[in-house]
């Protein structure tokens, strides 16, 4: 019974030591068309490999080009999504990501209608690209610490919001430098 204790313990840890991509920041910007319906963009800026995993760089980048750019990963985390255009760029010295796409009801990704008067949105739950996402910007009004809700007049029509995901510290290491090897 000790024995696999300390097997299952082992495994535990060997899987949350498992590669993590993250970001610094993110910036959304969702407009509304027809009623819930619209487009939406969100720009992932200084896309990381976290030093602290058990995955290397280039486990990072290759799991970036497959799962994320060339992959569905992030359609599968924004149900209801289409029309998606995704694109790697550098930006500042920073290796940046940038998803467009449209939907046909914003209360898929996150937005909630309180009648017609508000639109909130959540900041609750994980970041797609590892992390909790903490709120620094928006051209709404933040319910604060212990409201982590976005506030916006029923009127509205364009939502931009901008968080924060991980320090740029030597904790994170940039993938700008292989995606310039690797020909981008």
């Amino acid at each position: 019974m000790k024995r696999s204790l300390i097997y299952i313990f082992l495994f535990m840890v060997s899987i949350s030591l498992i590669g993590c991509l993250t970001v610094e920041t993110k910036e959304y910007s969702f407009k509304l068309k027809d009623g819930k319906s619209g487009s939406g963009k969100i720009k992932y800026i200084n896309i990381m490999h976290t030093m602290d995993s058990a995955s290397t760089v280039e486990a990072e980048y290759q799991d970036l080009m497959t799962n994320y750019l060339n992959g569905k990963k992030p359609e599968d985390e924004m149900p209801g999504v289409k029309n998606v255009k995704k694109r790697l760029f550098e930006e500042d010295n920073h290796l940046c990501g940038e998803i467009t796409f449209d939907f046909d009801d914003i209360t898929a990704l996150k937005f909630y209608s309180y009648k017609d008067k508000v639109w909130a949105y959540s900041l609750a739950g994980g970041s797609l690209f590892g992390g909790s996402e903490a709120f620094f910007s928006s051209n709404g009004t933040f319910g604060g610490e212990n409201m982590n809700v976005i506030f916006w007049d029923g009127n509205e029509k364009e939502f931009k919001l901008k968080t924060t995901v991980a320090s740029n510290d030597k904790k994170n290491e940039s993938l700008l430098d292989i995606w310039k090897k690797k020909g981008n």
